[in-house]
């Protein structure tokens, strides 16, 4: 049974200890700085992060985090969204469904966080074939916006 448990000085070193295979590396940032950049955005108060560690039994198996980025009131063409910044699973569980089950979990936990979000973001390499299949599969939709890093937005509404 995989489940989401927050992250805690118990099970920090675990986390960033997890890794991902050497081609994969080149797609994700590791661990700790996602930890850190969550740290950061939790002291500036604008966003609230949502960083878990995916279990299967007992077993830390991966990593995901999300970012709640309520609507710009100044900015009349904003939305309320969740930003979904990582998802890992290390490489040594990989290909046995443990994402699909944690990115199944983490979309419930984030539309009962807040309920009139719009959508669920996210951006992600087409390179990454695993990755971008696996957020395809759940209805995400292919934006055809890039970030700075030449990754492609995708999107699922949640309203």
């Amino acid at each position: 049974m995989v489940e989401l448990r927050e992250i805690s000085t118990e099970n920090f070193e675990e986390c960033i200890s997890l890794s991902l295979t050497e081609e994969q590396r080149k797609f994700m940032a590791p661990n700790a700085y996602s930890l850190a950049e969550a740290y950061a955005l939790q002291n500036e108060g604008k966003y609230a992060p949502l960083p878990y560690a995916i279990y299967s039994g007992e077993t830390m198996v991966g990593f995901i985090m999300a970012v709640y980025q309520p609507k710009d009131a100044d900015d009349p063409e904003d939305e309320t969204v969740f930003y979904l910044s990582r998802m890992m699973i290390d490489r040594r569980y990989q290909g046995k469904g443990h994402g699909k089950k944690a990115l199944s979990k983490m979309i419930q936990i984030l539309k009962s966080f807040c309920s009139s979000a719009d959508a669920v973001v996210l951006s992600c390499s087409r390179e990454n074939a695993a990755a971008y299949k696996l957020y395809r599969s759940f209805g995400f939709k292919d934006t055809g916006e890039y970030d700075d890093a030449g990754d492609v937005y995708c999107r699922l509404d949640l309203k």
